[in-house]
């Protein structure tokens, strides 16, 4: 495989409650694995990846943007020292330089970063303007006509700019997107959910996105209620474990707080998380 450099990218925090992340599952089983303020709110991250081939730089999710003004008081977003460009710059990219951005999915959480306003606020804008966007082609019907379950998750303003553009690409099937990026589709969380695995110097990271959104969800019948199809989730769950201990991966969550990275093990009571670390102690980029 070609020479990579992976980054992490951390994008703004946001707070969900622990209901909704946990659903089913009761607080005094859930309150010891994640922690929440005296709302119930969990504080989680957005986190995003950076992935540099040399001849292709992908940014995989934007986290929720700046477009957002009356959801800061539903969701608390924090933005401070959160920032994608700043945190890209910090890294040594300009939003300029990356040739393709994976939305894993719609929701606002997601791909809000990837369109922006300009200074007045008066026009819509590609935050990465010489990008192609790569989304699922379930997932994009889904985003044009929701289902009312969803809906709220959907917001008009981060997908408006990709209708009928030509920078928009919609994924089939699992494929390889990328000489060190292949794709995976799963559809319970929402229908066309992409989970990127990524080859690093012979071992694989997946990047779990909302299939797994932190470590405290890896067993299988903990599901969140953002979940609209839980059994499938549960099975696509099941499947993605068994194949990733099977290979050594490391998993990556986009939503953990506390956790970035694990590798896994197999116990009893199913696949669970080994050895949990951040992501820069296995990534050595050479500059």
């Amino acid at each position: 495989m070609a020479d990579i450099k992976i980054f992490k990218i951390e994008t703004p925090l946001i707070k969900l409650d622990g209901g909704a992340l946990f659903g089913v599952i009761p607080k005094w089983m859930w309150k010891n694995k994640y922690p929440s303020d005296e709302n119930n709110l969990c504080t989680c991250a957005t986190r995003s990846l950076l992935i540099d081939e040399g001849d292709r730089i992908v940014l995989i999710d934007a986290g929720v943007g700046t477009k957002h003004d009356k959801d800061e008081l539903i969701y608390d977003f924090d933005g401070a020292d959160n920032d994608l460009e700043i945190n890209l710059q910090k890294n040594g990219y300009k939003p300029e330089d990356i040739t393709d951005v994976i939305l894993t999915h719609l929701h606002y959480d997601h791909c809000g970063g990837a369109l922006k306003y300009n200074e007045n606020k008066t026009k819509l804008l590609f935050s990465f303007p010489n990008a192609n966007y790569h989304i699922s082609k379930l997932q994009w019907k889904n985003a044009l006509s929701p289902n009312y379950r969803e809906r709220a998750s959907y917001k008009p303003e981060n997908i408006e700019l990709l209708i009928g553009s030509k920078k928009l690409n919609l994924i089939e099937n699992n494929k390889r997107l990328t000489k060190n990026i292949e794709i995976k589709i799963f559809n319970g969380h929402t229908q066309g959910l992409l989970v990127p695995i990524i080859n690093y110097k012979n071992r694989e990271i997946a990047f779990a996105g909302d299939l797994i959104p932190i470590l405290a969800l890896i067993p299988l019948a903990w599901i969140s209620a953002f979940d609209v199809r839980p059994l499938e989730v549960i099975e696509e769950k099941e499947d993605f474990l068994n194949e990733s201990y099977e290979k050594n991966r490391i998993i990556v969550f986009q939503h953990d707080y506390y956790n970035e990275c694990c590798d896994l093990k197999k116990t009893p009571k199913g696949i669970r998380a080994n050895n949990v670390f951040k992501l820069e102690t296995i990534i050595k980029n050479d500059n």
